[in-house]
């Protein structure tokens, strides 16, 4: 069975959590402290099984730690916090047993056709949180018009970058910049193929206005505290210009604040009678 709110509100939603990092525990403790009347983490799973014995000590009430197949059977609502490779699999997985699912790993959505028809024909909810951006509300809106350019510039502190695969690729050595760099510059499927924990900002924005060649260039700038998002869209209905300045997550730097409060907010409007946004 699917998960459908409104005919299950007599009835607390079992949610699993796929990650338990940055956006995992603290989604779960918030589930836990401020979706209990309506929700609570039934199961948790993570690649390093002590995670996940940490964050169930923390909660009030205790989830199960198990596999992510017996999660994912189990739970009303999957939230997926882990990377692009495991939400590919997670897809497969939640459409297999007719589950909704929370995706924070958007570059797994590009070329995403076939899951998002399967999806629809199985009655099944994709849920992605606007992450580290604002707009996505806007985007949505001019894709029912006419978008002509969308362009994403990403500056990060080098600490938010290094490990990219790119970087090895390309012998970019990142230690000890000293000014602004420009390191990557490309299309979608290049940036979340090559900063799939950098960049799925640019995978949302696509999956948002349906406007598939986004132009996105990716910054180093070893004088930013904070990565630094600037959208630009130009269409014939109006003209978006948006900077958001994110505070890294303390748990993680790759990883906004504002990444893990949105996942909360969506949370709130999965539940909450009332939706505000389009």
């Amino acid at each position: 069975m699917t998960l459908n709110i409104q005919e299950k509100k007599m009835k607390k939603i079992k949610i699993g959590i796929i990650g338990c990092g940055a956006i995992g525990g603290e989604v779960a403790l918030y589930i836990d402290k401020e979706l209990k009347d309506s929700a609570f983490v039934y199961a948790l799973t993570d690649i390093d099984e002590e995670k996940a014995l940490k964050l169930q000590e923390k909660m009030s009430r205790a989830p199960k730690i198990c596999d992510m197949d017996n999660l994912i059977k189990s739970a009303d609502l999957v939230v997926e916090t882990a990377n692009v490779s495991a939400a590919k699999s997670i897809l497969k997985k939640v459409l297999a047993w007719k589950k909704d699912v929370i995706v924070l790993s958007v570059g797994a959505l590009i070329d995403s056709s076939f899951i998002i028809s399967e999806a629809r024909k199985k009655g099944i909810n994709i849920y992605v949180p606007s992450g580290a951006i604002c707009g996505a509300d806007g985007l949505g809106a001019l894709s029912k018009g006419t978008i002509e350019k969308v362009t994403l510039t990403t500056s990060k502190p080098p600490k938010g970058l290094i490990g990219a695969d790119y970087l090895k690729k390309k012998k970019i050595d990142l230690t000890n910049l000293k000014k602004e760099k420009i390191i990557f510059e490309g299309g979608v499927k290049e940036a979340v193929k090559y900063f799939s924990k950098n960049i799925n900002v640019a995978a949302t924005l696509v999956l948002a206005s349906s406007f598939k060649n986004v132009t996105v260039r990716i910054k180093a700038d070893p004088r930013l505290k904070r990565n630094v998002h600037c959208i630009e869209v130009e269409a014939k209905e109006a003209k978006i210009s948006v900077k958001v300045e994110n505070v890294p997550s303390k748990a993680n730097p790759k990883t906004s604040a504002l990444a893990i409060l949105s996942t909360q907010r969506l949370l709130d409007k999965i539940f909450s009678p009332l939706k505000v946004g389009s």
